[in-house]
This record gives C-alpha cells, structure tokens and sequence, in this order.
C-alpha cells in the first residue's frame, strides 16, 4: 500500500474531500438522533441496548452509534458536532481505498484505479453524504468493501480476505439492516454474472456460501440479544420500520432522475457515459465498463421502486457510477486528441466553459464573502491560464488538464461555497439571543420536562427532555422547556425565572426554558 503513490495521493485527496466540510452544516434530524443516542451509550455505560431520549432505540442497527460514542469516549467531547463527524469522514475515505481495490481486481489498466477513484472523491454527492454522520453512508461503503474482498477472495483463494469479507458484510447489516444488499449486493451480483458469467461464481460456490454465513451470524448478534432484551417492543419497531419504507417520504419513480445534478462537476462525463455506445479497444476495459454500466442502472432501477426515497438514499448510484465514468476518462487521456470524434471535443471544450464559470463566479463570491479558506482560491487564476494557454498551444495537454482541474475544482469550491451557503445564507443567524444549543456544554442542574419538544431540542440542551402530561410525577425543582412564553402551573409551583433563546441559529423561533420550583 505505502509503495503505491497514486493510492496515497487519491487517498490524501480524499481526507480534503470529507473532512474540509465537516465543521461546517448544523446538525440535521438524523445526525441529532445518532448523536444523542452515542452520548446516552457514554453517560450511562450501556454498549448494547441502545436508547434515544431514555427510550429503546431499536429502529436503527448500532454500528454507527458506536463508532460516534467512541469518538466521544475519547475525546470527552459531547457538543463539537465537527469532532462527532470524524468517523463517518474516515469510513468515506475508506470508501475510496476500496474503489480502488476493486478496479485493481477487475483490471489491470495502470491508471484506472486512480481515476476512478478520483471521480468517486470528487463527486458532489460521494462528499456530501460522506461527511454527514447519519446512517446513510456507512452501510453502503462496509457493502462496497465486501464486495472489493469477496473479488480478492475469489481471486486469491485467500482466506484472510474471506474473512474480512465476512466482517464486513456483517459491518454493513449492523449499520442500516439489509439496504445495501438490495441496493448494492443484488444489482452487483446480477451484474457480475451477465457480464463476466455464472461460471466462476459456481467454482468459487462453498466460499461465497461460507462469506454470506460468517456475516449473518456477526450480523445476528445485536438484533438476537435486543430480542431476548424486549421482543414484544422489538418487533412492533421492525413491523413500524417496514410500514415507514411504504408510506413516509413517497416519491415519484423518476425521484433519483437528479442523478445527473447531484454528479456536480462530472455531469457532462456522467450524461455522455449513459447515452453514447461506447466500443474501447481493451477488451478487460470493456467488460468491467459494460459490468459497472449495468450495475449502475440496476442499482438506479431498484432503488426507484422503492416508494420511500430522499436525495441521500440514492448514494450508492454515485458510488457505483464512478467506475463507468472512470473508464471514460481514461480513454480519453490515452486517446489522441486529433483522433477524437467532434462531439467528443465539443464535451471538453463544454468541460472546460463550466470549469470557468464556476471558478470566476466561485472566485469573485469567495472573496465577496471571504469564508476561512478563501485563499485557496487563488491558485484557479493559475491553473484557468495553464488550462487556455494549453488549448490554444498545446492540445495534446488540454484534455488532461480538464479532467484534473475538475475534481480540483470541486474540493476547493465544495469547502468554500458550502461555508458561504450554511452560514451566509441557509443559517444565517438573524437573532440577537442565544441559541439553545448553547446549553451543550453548560447542562441544566436539574430534569427539563416538556409537552412540545423535538429530537433537535434533545441534541441541544445536551441531556433528554422527559415528557410532561397529567400524570407526570414532578421533583421539587425542575425545568420546563417550552414555545409558549406563558406557562401556567398548579397552586404549589412557582417559576423562578425564565430563560429565552432562540431554537435554531438560523431562525427566530423563540423557545423557553423556565425553572420551576416547589413551594409546600
């Protein structure tokens, strides 16, 4: 690995991608549930039956929450949202090391695994969702990685890599249950098999047998000791789960037709890849374009049936179509610009159009705003120069300049437009008070009860909220968090003071926290 430069470079490349934006976005409603959940694992010990709020959580598998309540072990940092992103930054550039495996087992065309990979650390999506600490990102990269050594295992007949293949198998049922093999495992079997036949899948029968045992068995643990813990509860949650894949979030089939948008800066590469016949002289490079093709648009195909459908659930397109795009770009940078077809220049030179209105627009909003790593914009003036003085000198440069300074183009915008969009313009704080969140790191001394609470509330006052009703048994001294700024309360309490915040920086929703005490 370490005698492998393009692998260490692709993979320094790809600790810019995912961590340079992880400090940025405020926690949305996933991340708020997997956070809180870490931080009751840490403050009450408890490793195995997970809860959110106080109560069970057994709708989500745990991998992920472990991950983040180890963060938090280690670093005894609560609140610093930055920080608790760390492990899903670190799994996506394991992503990448496992892109670049798997074009290794499928080719052995020298630059390939590089430039596949390159897409894949680049692309809007693959950077977005892999620096977001939900669930979305982790079953499909372990799905992936299982995929990259259950090749190597085959290949090899290595046991070693069975094994790992096993685990992480198990790693990707343990982080969303069993998305990723219907939205990555089935189309990439069905695949494997139109492209590169049944045979060496029936050869290699007893080891793809015994992968799939080890992984469900490490797989079955968590869920077979939640059972034995509540199975009564655990069930109507998995019975809840499925009637929620049926009936929330229902989107039109065509939903994940924003695929084209969503490749961000190879859009152009990712449209002309699905709708041009391609015929590559490299019968290997051929086969493993058709393979990643047709995975691509089954994982597309099946994805879409689903009813429920976000923008994040279509991740592994992305990751999967990395590989076709890949292939392209490779031809291309071993083709003779004079041999190409007129259409073929006309999409570079349409690359290069969108590489200089991004990066002059970029450019001129970057230092309007002036986010904490604007100068990094400045080596664009140089690289949009060598790019032009390349076209009009020297054509046999300009094609590799394009696709480089593209994927540049995206780490370096992606950082900072994502810093002016969140906090310039998306969360703008318009209020003069205090936001909630503050309460992180300076938690109430007594329980906080309330009627109209949110998971996001529970995430920022940093300790659970209990449900207030009728027959809510209140302590002497406490704390009612509420919308209303009137607030009205039996005979023998009095509230001691009121605290106003506002909910969210980036709003002027106002939320109360009064502290109420006992006068008998």
């Amino acid at each position: 690995m370490f005698k492998d430069k393009k692998l260490l470079s692709i993979l320094g490349l790809s600790f810019i991608s995912f961590f340079s934006t992880i400090w940025i976005r405020k926690a949305d409603l996933m991340e708020s549930r997997n956070f809180i959940t870490a931080r009751e694992i840490v403050f009450n010990n408890e490793w195995l039956v997970t809860t959110l709020n106080g109560q069970y959580r057994f709708e989500k598998p745990p991998l992920p929450t472990w991950f983040t309540a180890v963060v938090m072990k280690i670093s005894n940092n609560f609140s610093d949202e930055w920080i608790l992103r760390l492990p899903v930054a670190l799994v996506s550039v394991l992503l990448i090391f496992f892109i670049y495996r798997f074009v290794q087992e499928l080719s052995d065309t020298k630059n390939l695994p590089f430039l596949v990979s390159f897409v894949a650390a680049t692309t809007f999506m693959i950077t977005k969702v892999g620096s977001e600490n939900a669930w979305d990102a982790y079953p499909y990269i372990f799905m992936f990685g299982s995929i990259t050594y259950l090749l190597k295992s085959i290949n090899s007949k290595r046991t070693f890599s069975l094994l790992f293949a096993s685990i992480l198998l198990a790693a990707s049922l343990l982080s969303k249950g069993p998305v990723a093999i219907y939205g990555m495992f089935l189309p990439f079997v069905i695949s494997y098999i139109w492209v590169y036949k049944l045979k060496k899948i029936l050869e290699n029968r007893r080891r793809i047998i015994l992968y799939i045992l080890i992984g469900l068995i490490l797989a079955s643990i968590w869920p077979i000791a939640m059972i034995l813990e509540n199975k009564e509860l655990f069930f109507s949650v998995m019975n809840k789960e499925k009637n929620t894949w049926t009936s929330k979030h229902v989107k039109s089939f065509f939903f994940y037709f924003n695929y084209f948008y969503f490749m961000g800066i190879w859009i152009f590469f990712s449209i002309i890849t699905f709708f041009k016949k391609w015929n590559l002289k490299n019968s290997e490079e051929n086969r493993l374009f058709k393979f990643g093709t047709l995975w691509s648009i089954l994982t597309f195909l099946l994805l879409s049936f689903i009813k429920m459908k976000k923008e994040r659930y279509g991740f592994p397109i992305y990751v999967v179509s990395s590989i076709p795009i890949g292939i392209i770009l490779n031809y291309y940078l071993n083709s003779d610009w004079n041999l190409l077809k007129k259409s073929d220049k006309i999409l570079f030179y349409m690359q290069a159009t969108l590489i200089t209105i991004l990066s002059i627009g970029s450019v001129g909003l970057i230092f309007w705003k002036k986010p904490n790593f604007y100068y990094l914009t400045i080596p664009f003036f140089i690289l949009l120069v060598y790019l032009f003085k390349d076209r009009l000198i020297d054509k046999k440069n300009f094609k590799k300049k394009v696709i480089y300074l593209s994927g540049f183009l995206l780490l370096i915008v992606n950082c900072n437009l994502t810093w002016i969009i969140e906090n310039e313009i998306r969360n703008k704080n318009n209020s003069n008070l205090i936001p909630l969140e503050t309460l992180q790191k300076n938690n109430k001394l007594f329980h906080i009860y309330s009627k109209d609470f949110t998971i996001e509330d529970v995430w920022s006052v940093g300790q659970d909220i209990h449900f207030l009703d009728d027959n809510t048994i209140l302590p002497e001294k406490f704390y009612i968090l509420s919308k209303n700024s009137k607030f009205d309360l039996e005979n023998n309490y009095n509230i001691e003071y009121k605290e106003t915040y506002s909910r969210f920086k980036d709003d002027d929703d106002l939320i109360y926290i009064y502290k109420v005490i006992n006068n008998k």
